[in-house]
């Protein structure tokens, strides 16, 4: 009986052992950064994505993989934005962003039907605060499409990307991910930017045709993960996942 359970108990160390042996570490390049492991469930490239000057291969993954990373937080309340920086007061209709130069930036809502400026029919909401960057994040609403505004806290410049930012890993890039296949009043694809320092510089934009990115993740320095949408002809959407892997 003894020999037995010594038997039993010999035989469950050596599979422990070997499923331990089975792990894999996660893949790592020579400058030691880590890449996320992200197994594609099709053997060939469903897509290419041609984004300042960087080539993406796009392959389909499992919703159980894309569920595994953390998107970052989308801020879409203005008053939870407001009760954490002091700095940012909402007055009636305006926006006063207090800067760093001892000026004060501000944004005013314009709902005259008159006005043929770029600016017309314009809705400000404050509702990020990226201090890593000296940028305020506001959500800019148009009669028929939105943008996002980033506020420079030290002068008071202000730059529209298409959507809110999505930062690198690494924080020397972000991206912008926004779909619109079907009115196009805003774009479909992507936009990339560098950040240089203390400046967010503008390296290209990619316009997709056949499909639009939804919540995107950027889980490592190449890999970058989204929802992605087709309509058909009959206009029924489908949803599926993609990972996008820069060359």
């Amino acid at each position: 009986m003894y020999k037995n359970l010594i038997y039993l108990i010999a035989v469950a160390c050596v599979l422990a052992s070997c499923g331990q042996r089975k792990t894999k570490e996660p893949a790592a390049d020579s400058t030691g950064i880590v890449f996320a492991d992200v197994p594609a469930t099709s053997e060939e490239p469903i897509d290419t994505v041609e984004l300042a000057n960087k080539t993406f291969l796009v392959y389909t993954i499992d919703s159980a993989v894309f569920e595994k990373f953390k998107a970052q937080p989308i801020d879409t309340s203005e008053a939870l934005a407001l009760s954490r920086d002091t700095s940012v007061k909402r007055m009636g209709s305006s926006l006063q962003f207090r800067l760093d130069n001892g000026k004060t930036l501000t944004l005013t809502d314009n709902d005259s039907e008159n006005d043929t400026t770029e600016n017309a029919f314009a809705h400000y909401l404050y509702v990020s605060n990226f201090p890593a960057i000296h940028r305020k994040g506001v959500i800019v609403y148009y009669y028929e499409s939105q943008d996002y505004l980033l506020v420079d806290t030290r002068n008071g410049d202000t730059l529209h990307i298409w959507a809110e930012p999505i930062f690198s890993p690494d924080k020397k890039h972000l991206l912008c991910a926004s779909m619109d296949l079907v009115a196009a009043f805003m774009p479909n694809g992507f936009q990339w930017y560098d950040i240089d320092k203390d400046s967010i510089v503008y390296k290209g934009e990619a316009n997709l045709e056949k499909w639009g990115p939804t919540e995107t993740k950027w889980v490592d320095p190449k890999t970058i993960l989204c929802q992605y949408i087709t309509i058909d002809e009959e206009g029924n959407t489908q949803s599926s996942y993609v990972k996008m892997v820069m060359q």
